[in-house]
């Protein structure tokens, strides 16, 4: 009897180390799987994913580059211009590829997937595309550095390749419905995904 209780006892022993030994190899492979995910995650963070190349349009001279880059909490975009208006100038992410048209009419409207109204680069609540507005001095160059916070309902930043930026004549208001009241668009270029560099 008291054989058969010992027997009884090991095998319940061994049960239960069997069982923890199971726990704690998932409980690490889990571990590990959420720290590749954090370093998949960490090594997008901050690489160039897409950019564009700006040409002239309405008559203009003005050209240039934006690229895109990955941020934890949004987005940053670098664009530069040379042949502008001393000033403010609109640019905006817009919602098809096509720059073909003269005026860029082609490029359609705002890339907006969410439907908000036309508002800053800061607003939670705004177009995908509002980037605001890039400076110009008096020699005629242009720079915006912009880290781009979440868009409300919006995560997909991938999604704006295939789409356009463009560079509008006058200041962006970002309140004016729909568009900021920002002129015509004197640049445009098709958002390409980011070529791979050679190491």
């Amino acid at each position: 009897m008291k054989t058969e209780k010992c027997l009884i006892a090991v095998a319940f022993i061994t049960t239960q180390a069997w069982a923890q030994a199971q726990n704690t190899k998932e409980m690490r492979k889990s571990a590990e799987q959420k720290t590749e995910a954090k370093m998949a995650a960490d090594l997008k963070q901050g690489v160039t994913f897409a950019e564009a190349t700006l040409a002239p349009k309405s008559g203009s001279k003005v050209q240039g580059s934006v690229i895109f880059s990955r941020m934890q909490n949004g987005m940053q975009v670098l664009a530069s211009i040379t042949g502008g208006t001393p000033g403010k100038h609109g640019i905006h992410i817009h919602e098809k590829g096509d720059c073909s048209a003269a005026d860029a009419a082609s490029a359609g409207a705002h890339f907006n997937p969410t439907g908000a109204p036309h508002a800053g680069p800061e607003a939670h609540a705004r177009h995908v595309g509002d980037l605001g507005n890039i400076t110009v001095k008096e020699d005629g160059v242009g720079l915006l550095s912009l880290d781009v916070p979440i868009v409300n309902g919006f995560t997909n930043w991938d999604s704006i390749i295939g789409k356009s930026v463009v560079v509008h004549a006058k200041v962006d208001d970002e309140k004016s419905q729909p568009a900021g009241a920002s002129g015509d668009r004197i640049a445009c270029g098709v958002i390409q995904a980011a070529k791979a560099k050679s190491t």
